[in-house]
C-alpha cells in the first residue's frame, strides 16, 4: 500500500481490539479479516492476555472450534514467503483435517508463543522441529494424541485401532469428530513430549503445491495490510526528521507564513524526535512540510571515501575466525599468488509499500498494530520507550509490504507508540517514500582484501581473507537500535569487545555468515573488523552472506583463472560436500556449460558476451545453491544485460514446491537488482537516495 491507495479503509471496533479479541484472523479460502465472534466461539477463554503465553501448554498452540475448524497460534509471521500457507499445511496433515478447516493466528504478544524473530529462513525449520515444546509440529502431534485418547474413551476402542479422516475419528462401529470431543473448549494439557509427529512420508498435503492462502486477496485488492488499520478517534502523524541521525534539535520555529495549518492537533517532540499530529493524513503531510525546525547538522562522511573509511574505522570489533598459523608460509611457497579487493555498497531494503503502524496508548497500557518480524522484541523496545512494563504493551502483527530483513516496520511502530502517548490519542503513521528510503537500518557495506596461492598442479594451498564492515543498530531489543530511538535519546548498543585472537572455526567448516569459503583449502586465515559508521545498519536479506559470498566466489574465479582452469571443474576439485557438488553440477548441466578457462576466447566488436557461475551453502547446511548467468556487456557504455539465468537449489524437503520455486525466482531477481543497480548515495548533509529515481 502507498499513501495514494484507493482501497476502502477497513474499520475495526476499537474496544474489541483493545480487549484483545483478535479481529485479524488468517483464513484458508476466506477474507483475511473475519468478525471476532466467528473466529472462535470461546475466544475470550482462549485469550491469554498479558500473562506469559506458555509454550508448554497445548492451548497456546491450537484450539478446536465447535464447527471443527482448527485455529493455530504461531509466533512466526507471513512476510510474503508463504510461511502462513506451509503452517496450515503442517497442521492439516498432523491432525488429519482438511486444509480449508485450518485458521492461522500470527504474531500476537497476548495470544501466540514467543518464537523469536521471523528471520534467517528459520520459520519452517522451527515449526517443523520434532520433540520441542517450541515447535508447532510437536504441539499438533500432542493434540492429535490427546484427541485420540479422548475418542478412545468415548468409543471404547484402543488408540492403536482408531483412524482419523477429515477431523473425524473412527474405530469399531462408531465415529466421533474433533468438534464433538473438544469443540470450543480448552485442552488444559501440558505437552508430554511422548507424542511422535508423523514422518514426512506420511504427509499428504505437506510437499504439495497447494495454493497460497494470501495471494487471491492480494490480487483483487481485498487483503488487509497494516496500512489499512483504522480505529475510532484515530489521528494521523508525520515525523519531521533532521538531515542525519546524529543531528541535534536546536529549535522548533513555528510554521511557514506564521499560520497554523488546518487540522493540526499538536507538535510533539522527544529529544531530537519531532512529529506533527493532525486530524487527517493529508493535513499531517502538509503540517510536516510547513513546520520550521532548526537543526545542528552532523555531517556524513564523504561518499567517495566509503571503502577507504571502512578500513580506517576505529574502534572496531576484531575477530579471528580461522587461523591455521601457516598461511604466510603457504603463500611464500606457492607456485603463483594473487591478491584482490572487493567492495560492496550500502543498500536499502526498498519495500514497495512504505511502512506504517497504528498505536493506541491509554494510561499505562498500549496496543500497537505492526508488520514487525518480532512482536515480543518490539514489545520490549516500545515498553522501554513508553516507560511501561512489557506485559502492558500488546503488539499485534498485521502484514505489511515485504521487509527483506529489517525495513521501517519497527521504526514506524516506535514512532506511532511514542506520538500516541504524547498526544493522548490513537495514532497512525505511514512513511512517505523519503522516510522509507532515508531512515532505515541500511544493509552493511563491506571491503574484502583477499590473498591466495596455488601450487604447480593448480590446487589452492593458501587463503588469506580480511574484511571490514560497518554495523550500527539492529532489530529491537533496545529502542536505541532503531533510528527513531537514537533521535529520542535512547542509548545505542556499544560495539562488543574484540574476543581473544583464538580462532572460532576450524578450516574447511561452514559458518552461518558465509565468511569462510565452502572449499577444501589446507591453509586459511580469516579476520573480520566491524565498526560504527555514520549510518544505521541492520539485517538486509541474507545479511553478511551475500557480501561474503560475493567476495569468496569472485576470488575463487580469479584463482581458477590464475590456474588456467575451468571455473566449474576448479570448484569441483576443491569441494567435498556432496549436496553442494550436486547443485553445482546440475546448474552447469542446465546451462549447457562448456568447460574452458575464463577469458580464453577473445571477442571482437562492441558487445561482448560472458558467463559466470557461483555456488554456496546457506546457514550451514540449510540450503545449497548454484547459479549460472549469461550476460552481454556493451563495452561503449558499460551496460550489462542479463541474457539467461540457470539455478539449482537444494533446501531439503520441499514443503510447498511452488512456494520454494517462487522464492528462488525472487532471489534471482533481487540478486540481479542488487548487483547491477542498487546503491545508497549521500552527501555531507544527508541521504540523496530519497526515491526510486535516485536509488
Amino acid at each position: 500500500m502507498t499513501d495514494s491507495t484507493t482501497q476502502a479503509p477497513v474499520r475495526f471496533d476499537r474496544r474489541k481490539f483493545l480487549t484483545g479479541t483478535g479481529a485479524l484472523i488468517v483464513a484458508i479460502g476466506a477474507p483475511r479479516l473475519l468478525d471476532p465472534k466467528s473466529a472462535f466461539a470461546a475466544l475470550e477463554d482462549n485469550q491469554i492476555g498479558p500473562a506469559l503465553v506458555d509454550p508448554a501448554q497445548l492451548d497456546s498452540w491450537l484450539a478446536v472450534r465447535g464447527d471443527g475448524t482448527v485455529t493455530v497460534f504461531t509466533g512466526k509471521v507471513e512476510l510474503g514467503t508463504g510461511v502462513e500457507t506451509v503452517t496450515a499445511q503442517l497442521v492439516a496433515d498432523e491432525l488429519d483435517v482438511p486444509l480449508s478447516k485450518v485458521r492461522v493466528v500470527q504474531g500476537d504478544t497476548w495470544r501466540t508463543p514467543d518464537q523469536g524473530y521471523t528471520a534467517g529462513s528459520q520459520s519452517s525449520k522451527t515449526n517443523f522441529a520434532a520433540g520441542s515444546t517450541g515447535a508447532l509440529r510437536q504441539a499438533a502431534a500432542e493434540a492429535r494424541l490427546a484427541l485420540l485418547q479422548m475418542a478412545s474413551a468415548k468409543l471404547g476402542v484402543p488408540v492403536a485401532n482408531l483412524a482419523v479422516k477429515d477431523g473425524v475419528v473412527s474405530g469399531g462401529s462408531g465415529s466421533i469428530s474433533y468438534a464433538q470431543l473438544i469443540g470450543d473448549q480448552k485442552f488444559n494439557l501440558k505437552q508430554t513430549g511422548k507424542a511422535k509427529p508423523k514422518d514426512f512420508t506420511q504427509y499428504r498435503i505437506v510437499g504439495t503445491s497447494v495454493r497460497r492462502v494470501d495471494i487471491p486477496h492480494k490480487v483483487v485488492g481485498k487483503f488487509v495490510y497494516t496500512q489499512d488499520v483504522r480505529l475510532p478517534g484515530l489521528v494521523h502523524a508525520r515525523v519531521v526528521r533532521p538531515p542525519t541521525v546524529d543531528s541535534k534539535l536546536v529549535s522548533i520555529d513555528g510554521f511557514q507564513g506564521g499560520k497554523r495549518p488546518p487540522g493540526l492537533i499538536k507538535v510533539v517532540s522527544k529529544g531530537n524526535f519531532v512529529a506533527v499530529v493532525a486530524e487527517r493524513e493529508e493535513q499531517a503531510i502538509q503540517a510536516a512540510a510547513q513546520l520550521k525546525v532548526t537543526w545542528k547538522t552532523a555531517k556524513l562522511p564523504a561518499y567517495e571515501n566509503l571503502y577507504d573509511d571502512l578500513k580506517k574505522l576505529s574502534p572496531t570489533t576484531n575477530r579471528v575466525l580461522i587461523d591455521t598459523k601457516d598461511v604466510d608460509q603457504a603463500l611464500a611457497g606457492a607456485a603463483k599468488t594473487i591478491q584482490a579487493e572487493y567492495h560492496y555498497p550500502i543498500q536499502m531494503h526498498g519495500s514497495m509499500g512504505t511502512s506504517a503502524a497504528t498505536a493506541s496508548v491509554e494510561g499505562n497500557t498500549a496496543t500497537v498494530w505492526s508488520s514487525t518480524q518480532g512482536v515480543y522484541q518490539l514489545r520490549g523496545a516500545i515498553a522501554t520507550a513508553l516507560g511501561l512494563p512489557p506485559q502492558n504493551v500488546h503488539v499485534i502483527y498485521v502484514e505489511g509490504s515485504g521487509c527483506y530483513g529489517l525495513n521501517g516496520a519497527d521504526n514506524v511502530a516506535l514512532d506511532a507508540a511514542v506520538v500516541s502517548q504524547l498526544v493522548g490519542r490513537p495514532v497512525r503513521i505511514q512513511y512517505m517514500r523519503g522516510d522509507e528510503h532515508k531512515w532505515e537500518n541500511f544493509g552493511q557495506p563491506y571491503v574484502h582484501v583477499m590473498k591466495g596461492g596455488i601450487d604447480a598442479s593448480g590446487r589452492v594451498v593458501a587463503w588469506d581473507a580480511e574484511s571490514w564492515t560497518a554495523s550500527r543498530g539492529s532489530r529491537p531489543g533496545p529502542p536505541g537500535n532503531l533510528p527513531s530511538g537514537v533521535l529520542m535519546g535512547f542509548p545505542e548498543q556499544p560495539l562488543p569487545p574484540s574476543p581473544p585472537p583464538t580462532p572460532s572455526l576450524k578450516p574447511n567448516t561452514v559458518d552461518g555468515s558465509n565468511s569462510a569459503p565452502s572449499y577444501v583449502i589446507k591453509s586459511q586465515r580469516l579476520i573480520t573488523h566491524t565498526g560504527n559508521y555514520g549510518f544505521m545498519a541492520g539485517p538486509l536479506r541474507s545479511p553478511n552472506r551475500i557480501q561474503n559470498t560475493f567476495a569468496n566466489e569472485s576470488f575463487i574465479d580469479e584463482l581458477a583463472h590464475a590456474a588456467g582452469a575451468d571455473p566449474v571443474q576448479f570448484r569441483l576439485d576443491h569441494l567435498k560436500d556432496e549436496r553442494l557438488i550436486a547443485v553445482l553440477q546440475k546448474a552447469a548441466q542446465m546451462a549447457k556449460w562448456e568447460p574452458r578457462p575464463a577469458a580464453s576466447r577473445i571477442q571482437k566488436g562492441r558487445y561482448k558476451q560472458g558467463r559466470g557461475i557461483a555456488a554456496m551453502l546457506y546457514e550451514g547446511n540449510n540450503g545449497y545453491n548454484a547459479a549460472v548467468f549469461y550476460v552481454t556487456v556493451d563495452t561503449k557504455t558499460g551496460k550489462v544485460t542479463v541474457d539467461r539465468v540457470y539455478s539449482a537449489q537444494d533446501c531439503g524437503p520441499a514443503l510447498n514446491p511452488d512456494g520454494m520455486r517462487a522464492q528462488a525466482e525472487g532471489c534471482l531477481m533481487q540478486a540481479i537488482s542488487r548487483t547491477l543497480i542498487e546503491e545508497v548515495k549521500w552527501g555531507p548533509n544527508g541521504i540523496s537516495s530519497r526515491d526510486w529515481e535516485t536509488y
